[in-house]
């Protein structure tokens, strides 16, 4: 990290009070942006005091919980440090890690997004200066006004929807298990086919790194997308298949399915009829056919 303190160290003054490593302040902005279960910089300092993230202090070079910066210094950090100082450091350590003999493993890696909570105190008002605020336009919001409502995987106990933002992050698997790369957070309403290619465009910035295949779920799937992905960065976006897919036993020379006689399989367009009559009957979905 020698390098990453030459470049941060500009930005802080000479004399006056000793002031906190700043590679210890990016290692704890890595756990923010990597760990699912830390939501704020607050949520972070108060699990790094807990005895048992030992492991979290020894990464931050803290070892000891009296050593731990507070919340407030991690937001002077990122004020004065620019997000493209941010990736010009990560990408720097990800071209050392390059270096090391078969640790990053960039060939295939995967694309896949989670929710970040949003910490909100209550339901959107407005909060203008607005003396009548019944009668002005102004927009309600959450108490943090950038927060939108979005959805997430169902699971037992936790409600379909939620308030905060959507990150989207690029894995690469190595031996010790998936390291994420490089993420962006943004708001929860934005499709996942608007992200991918800031994204493949983002890590071609690294430069040493070659990802040839880009795993990911149908929603970053797109036509224009995946031919400007492809064509212009050399990024294949492919998909996994599902465990309750059926493989068609012959396809075409294009990867089409074909019948037992040598024939293409092609859409008839009779799962929409059958889709609108059941939709009018029960209100249920149907399957796509194929002939």
């Amino acid at each position: 990290m020698e390098l990453q303190l030459e470049k941060v160290k500009p930005l802080y003054k000479n004399g006056g009070r000793p002031y906190a490593d700043p590679r210890t302040h990016y290692r704890m902005h890595y756990l923010y942006f990597t760990l699912p279960e830390i939501t704020s910089f607050r949520e972070l300092c108060r699990q790094l005091k807990e005895p048992k993230n030992q492991a979290w202090r020894n990464f931050t070079g803290t070892p000891n919980i009296k050593d731990d910066p507070v919340h407030s210094s991690l937001s002077h950090f990122r004020k004065y440090v620019t997000p493209e100082l941010f990736y010009e450091i990560l990408f720097d350590l990800i071209r050392q890690a390059l270096k090391l003999d078969n640790f990053l493993q960039p060939t295939l890696s995967g694309i896949d997004s989670r929710p970040v909570y949003a910490l909100v105190n209550g339901y959107k008002k407005k909060r203008c200066s607005c003396e009548d605020k019944q009668t002005c336009d102004c927009e309600k919001t959450f108490s943090d006004p950038d927060a939108k409502i979005g959805v997430q995987r169902n699971k037992a106990n936790q409600n379909k929807f939620f308030i905060g933002y959507r990150k989207h992050s690029i894995t690469c698997p190595t031996p010790s298990g998936p390291i994420v790369l490089l993420s962006i957070i943004l708001p929860p309403d934005t499709a996942d086919i608007d992200v991918l290619l800031p994204l493949v465009e983002k890590l071609n910035q690294i430069g040493d790194l070659n990802v040839d295949y880009l795993v990911a779920d149908l929603g970053y799937f797109g036509e224009e997308a995946q031919a400007a992905s492809l064509k212009e960065h050399d990024v294949a976006v492919v998909t996994d298949f599902k465990k309750n897919t059926i493989i068609p036993e012959n396809c075409s020379s294009k990867g089409i399915p074909e019948c037992e006689a040598g024939h293409e399989l092609v859409w008839d367009g009779l799962h929409l009829l059958v889709q609108r009559r059941r939709e009018q009957m029960h209100g249920l979905p149907a399957a796509g056919g194929v002939r």
